[in-house]
């Protein structure tokens, strides 16, 4: 008990927790096994792109463009298969290439060119967007082919494909960053970044690999939304990136870097699937929703920097 209480997930963890019985009592549909299963899938792409969030918020950047870059990779991919009757599978590689090909471009802005990371991003939110439209005409792309039916509506052993896909994901990404060498220094560059670079950590190299990270979990998400949404368009995945810093942040990260934890990530990507799937059953607008998940960021943010503090005096 002592060593759950003092991992930065435990607050995230509790939060679920609470959420879950009170909106237990409030609803009687929400213990459901459906709409349990549904809050998951719900959450998967919001927790896909808060994996990838986590590696760049954990060396003190930000990666703004997230759901810009869904909507390219998704966009793009979807004109392939409708459009131009290109494989799906190859379409799928595409989807991943732009991924690619957009978080090396920002990582080497970043880390090489020494843009502050906030800049690039915020101009990548509406560049790729625009490249979305620009790219597909602006219009929406239905009737994908397979596997697209089966990633978004499909099931393993009786468990919905969304959520096979963000368990793996999870599993692998936390292997990387617990494990690997990247996970490390991921943590070491965040903590201390000229103390990394004074003791050899090739500083450059490594941002540059968290913002591919965060490219190819954009791809994922796009190929996992466009099968839940059975289309594509450059509208797709619009405010996911507040929703995935969220997320992040609700989950324990400190948005100033070397602190956090990927399981909290998904916590609070699941947490924030709770509260609108709770004020969905309750009957509550959307207005006071944005409203809700805009004021428990805030309030988390707040929560991390007194914690900051803290650890500072000592």
């Amino acid at each position: 008990m002592r060593y759950i209480t003092r991992q930065e997930w435990y607050g995230a963890l509790v939060a679920v927790l609470v959420l879950g019985v009170f909106l237990s009592v409030a609803s009687p549909f929400f213990l459901s096994g459906r709409n349990l299963s549904n809050i998951l899938v719900q959450a998967s792409v919001i927790a896909l792109l808060a994996g990838g969030q986590t590696f760049v918020i954990l060396t003190g950047g930000v990666d703004l463009a997230v759901g810009a870059l869904t909507a390219l990779a998704g966009a793009v991919a979807g004109y392939m298969m409708v459009k131009l009757g290109i494989n799906p599978y190859l379409a799928i590689l595409a989807a991943f290439g732009i991924g690619a090909a957009v978080g090396l471009f920002n990582g080497y802005l970043v880390a090489f060119v020494g843009i502050p990371a906030f800049i690039v991003t915020l101009g990548g939110l509406t560049l790729w967007r625009g490249l979305a439209f620009e790219s597909t005409g602006g219009f929406d792309m239905a009737g994908l082919p397979e596997p697209f039916p089966f990633i978004g509506n499909g099931e393993l052993l009786g468990i919905p494909m969304p959520i096979v896909v963000m368990a793996v994901f999870y599993g692998v990404m936390g292997f990387i960053l617990s494990s690997t060498k990247l996970g490390r220094y991921v943590y070491a560059i965040g903590s201390n970044e000229m103390g990394a670079r004074q003791v050899g950590i090739n500083i450059r190299w490594y941002k540059l690999g968290v913002y591919l990270v965060s490219g190819l979990s954009c791809a994922l998400a796009a190929i996992v939304l466009m099968g839940r949404m059975d289309s594509s368009s450059g509208k797709m995945a619009q405010m996911f990136e507040l929703d995935a810093i969220a997320a992040v942040i609700l989950g324990g990260t400190s948005l100033f870097g070397g602190r956090g934890s990927l399981w909290g990530s998904l916590l609070g990507a699941i947490l924030i699937g709770m509260i609108r799937n709770g004020m969905n059953l309750l009957e509550v607008s959307q207005f006071k929703q944005m409203m809700a998940i805009g004021a428990v960021v805030i309030i988390a943010v707040w929560i991390d920097v007194i914690r900051r503090k803290r650890l500072l005096r000592k």
